[in-house]
């Protein structure tokens, strides 16, 4: 009990220590990549994961009902599979840090009639995926592109559901015997990646040997914890806005999220708590979420928040709310995440004057407008839905 102690201590303290990096630049071409040449690479048979796919997924013994997550699912070859595998009753998260793969998968996913995958658009340090919801998770050519390991790592942990899988494949890399690519592009061999994944709460329970050449594939099983209930069926995400505005994905169900849909939400309430932001952004918040379930990205969407009424305060800068309530502002961390989904804010500079705010402390990121009834009646004529936000007084 003292060893593990004294572990956990350690490694909970390397954890917060990496903040940097371990191969920044790794993942850069896949900020904008070309889908259509990485299918034909990531397809192609001169990819042994690619002509050996089958064995590679009889290997993992899936089941009908099984919730399984593609750990940098890329162009979806190994999502599709899956989702065969589970079957209606299962489920497929296709993780990946790159938009327009996501939106590959889903369409290449919908076209081949699967309607059990959800694409998540994930972090870099982080898969945001939900707690005990997960029952295997694939790593496929993918782990030497983690930039933080440990936190990657952990946060898949917590998704699993106890005695959950992980299965890695990854390149061998051996000095004087793998290629020139291999060795400057995989940043640690066998042995390393290893133990990095047991340091997170994981077993290594098998290793498929004979069914690869350039690759090793190796099983890790997290440890089932007394009391600790696994998920049932779907569970909440958020797959944009991260901590608001969960949301259960509904593959196939009819109205997801429209490209190009155009939403003014008008917010004049707050909630009972006021520790808490008003209800209206967390509704905001629930439409980005829903897009991203559906493989939309944050800019098919325009979304513009205008805030007044009893909201009026939300638009205020920290240190005004500050002097203002004497609290913090509950709603920093909401407009700072939505705002860099590409949500507009505009105050109502009526609501301003009447409340005595100082135009001048309005946030950063907000703009301050004529009148709410202007900026709505406006925006409505430019095509935008209105959904009004009155909750609270």
């Amino acid at each position: 009990m003292k060893r593990a102690l004294v572990c956990s201590v350690l490694f909970a303290a390397a954890v917060v220590a990496q903040d940097k990096s371990v191969n920044p630049g790794i993942n850069d071409p896949f900020k904008n990549p070309d889908v259509e040449k990485y299918a034909k690479t990531f397809e192609g048979e001169s990819r042994e994961v690619f002509v050996n796919r089958a064995a590679v997924v009889q290997a993992l013994g899936l089941k009908p009902g099984m919730v399984v997550a593609d750990i940098g699912a890329g162009t979806g070859l190994y999502t599709r599979l899956f989702a065969k595998e589970v079957g209606r009753d299962g489920q497929v998260f296709a993780v990946d840090i790159a938009p327009k793969f996501l939106e590959h998968v889903q369409k290449t996913s919908r076209e081949a009639g699967l309607r059990n995958v959800t694409p998540v658009l994930c972090s870099s340090d982080a898969v945001d995926l939900p707690p005990n919801s997960v029952d295997v998770a694939f790593v496929c050519d993918t782990y030497h592109h983690f930039e933080f390991p440990e936190k990657t790592v952990l946060s898949l942990h917590r998704a699993l559901k106890p005695g959950g899988r992980v299965a890695v494949i990854d390149f061998h890399r051996v000095a004087g015997q793998s290629s020139d690519w291999t060795l400057k592009h995989v940043r640690a061999g066998q042995e390393v990646f290893e133990k990095e994944i047991t340091s997170c709460g994981f077993k290594k329970t098998a290793e498929v040997k004979g069914l690869l050449k350039d690759n090793y594939f190796v099983i890790f099983t997290k440890a089932a914890k007394t009391g600790e209930a696994p998920a049932k069926g779907a569970k909440p995400v958020t797959p944009v806005i991260d901590g608001y505005g969960a949301v259960v994905p509904q593959p196939g169900a009819p109205e997801p999220p429209a490209k190009g849909s155009k939403v003014v939400f008008d917010v004049t309430g707050v909630g009972k708590d006021a520790a808490q932001p008003p209800p209206g952004l967390v509704r905001a918040a629930t439409l980005l979420n829903l897009a991203g379930a559906s493989g939309l990205k944050p800019s098919d969407l325009e979304i513009v928040v205008v805030l007044h009424g009893a909201a009026t305060g939300a638009a205020l800068d920290d240190g005004a709310y500050k002097e203002l309530t004497g609290a913090a502002h509950p709603s920093a961390d909401v407009m700072k995440k939505l705002k860099g989904a590409g949500v507009t804010f505009l105050v109502c500079g009526q609501a301003l004057a009447r409340k005595g705010y100082d135009p001048a402390r309005v946030r950063s990121g907000a703009s301050v407008a004529a009148s709410a009834v202007t900026a709505v009646v406006n925006l409505q004529a430019r095509g935008f839905a209105y959904v009004p936000a009155p909750w609270g007084a």
